[in-house]
């Protein structure tokens, strides 16, 4: 099950989840199961990221 605070951070938007993760290089961000459907994560830092079994239909994960 994902980590609430992580779910949490990330629904703050792309620019604080990027700050977040830069300020915490050693954290792996726990999404797993997570409902994440539609989100926009455009240019969000997801690298090592357990996004195991999280519901990502539709959502954007383009780069700009």
């Amino acid at each position: 099950m994902a980590e609430t605070d992580h779910i949490s951070l990330l629904s703050l938007g792309t620019d604080v989840w990027n700050v977040w993760r830069g300020a915490n290089p050693a954290i792996q961000p726990d999404l797993r199961e997570a409902n994440l459907s539609r989100a926009n994560l455009s240019d969000a830092m997801l690298n090592g990221s357990d996004l195991s079994d999280a519901d990502l239909s539709g959502v954007n994960l383009s780069s700009q």
